[in-house]
């Protein structure tokens, strides 16, 4: 047990050295990247999205920068049997349950329950943990929490489109149409939902549309191709795959304000290279695109006014 501790002591010091060393280097990184796309901010938001999405990959792999200390578990292993019994080289088997009968593992002693002394050992070793391994043990902790969310959150999205319904006729010929204009490689399925959304697009494999019923009976046949070919824009970009070096980045980062400032450019270029997208496919103007997103967002959130 003291072993087990004193390993998680170093690990933990050389974890907290890391994450040290990546807050003041991300946010220089931060600052570079700010003062690029300042002078870019008369280019196109693809090309802006780009430079954030360098950051984010920029951000996630910054650990590995830093990081060259060794493990010092693997560090100290010597050629010893895997598992051997007693005090002295020949190996006793004692009887489980045995009060007291010592076991070790590699180097690692623990007694069996019933000890005498295993719970003054226990509590001993317990005071000799240190404050970094404490941290260390909240930040695997947050980590994991973040991981359930993520798999929630993908259980919620398997059950809405299992009680989605396929799109008709008119609306998937649409997709299929619009597909073709921006030259998808794969055809987008459609569906129609019920659920308080707006328009969405997932899948990383086969792209479906999302289209919830409420939004589709308010929107004329101009302002629901606009709305479309903005969500095949994000297909034609690839941005669920891309999304996730910042997703990530934000899940190992979640205590740093910068990272989540980068993911919130990141997702705002985003948007802005998709609007562009289905701006210049579509031929119409600002006003009417402004005016179809106005519709789509007051859509979107009747149902919440009403409850």
């Amino acid at each position: 047990m003291t072993r087990i501790v004193a390993t998680l002591n170093v690990w933990s010091e050389t974890w907290l050295e890391v994450m040290t060393a990546v807050l003041w280097q991300s946010a220089f990184l931060v600052g570079i990247g700010a003062a690029v796309a300042l002078l870019l901010r008369r280019a196109s938001p693809g090309v802006r999205f780009w430079l954030w999405q360098i950051v984010a990959i920029k951000l996630l792999l910054m650990p590995f920068w830093t990081m060259t200390a060794s493990i010092p578990f693997l560090a100290g292993r010597t050629s010893e049997p895997i598992a051997s019994f007693g005090e002295d080289s020949a190996p006793v088997v004692p009887a489980l349950g045995v009060p007291g009968a010592p076991f070790r593992w590699d180097g690692l002693r623990f007694s069996f329950a019933g000890g005498a002394g295993e719970s003054d050992s226990f509590w001993r070793a317990l005071r000799d943990i240190t404050w970094q391994s404490w941290l260390l043990a909240g930040y695997l902790v947050v980590i994991a929490m973040a991981a359930l969310r993520l798999s929630w959150q993908h259980l919620r999205l398997a059950r809405l489109l299992r009680q989605a319904i396929p799109a008709g006729p008119g609306l998937t010929t649409l997709v299929l149409e619009l597909a073709g204009i921006l030259s998808l490689r794969r055809e987008p399925a459609a569906v129609l939902t019920r659920a308080d959304c707006s328009f969405f697009v997932c899948g990383l494999r086969r792209p479906v549309v999302v289209v919830p019923q409420s939004l589709l009976a308010s929107l004329d046949a101009s302002q629901l191709r606009q709305v479309l070919l903005h969500e095949l824009a994000h297909v034609k970009r690839r941005d669920l795959l891309w999304g996730w070096p910042v997703e990530l980045a934000r899940t190992v980062y979640f205590f740093h304000p910068l990272v989540h400032w980068v993911a919130y450019r990141l997702r705002l270029e985003r948007e802005l290279a998709c609007d562009q997208h289905a701006m210049a496919t579509s031929g119409q103007g600002a006003a009417d695109y402004a005016h179809t997103l106005i519709q789509v967002l007051a859509g979107a959130s009747e149902p919440a006014t009403r409850k």
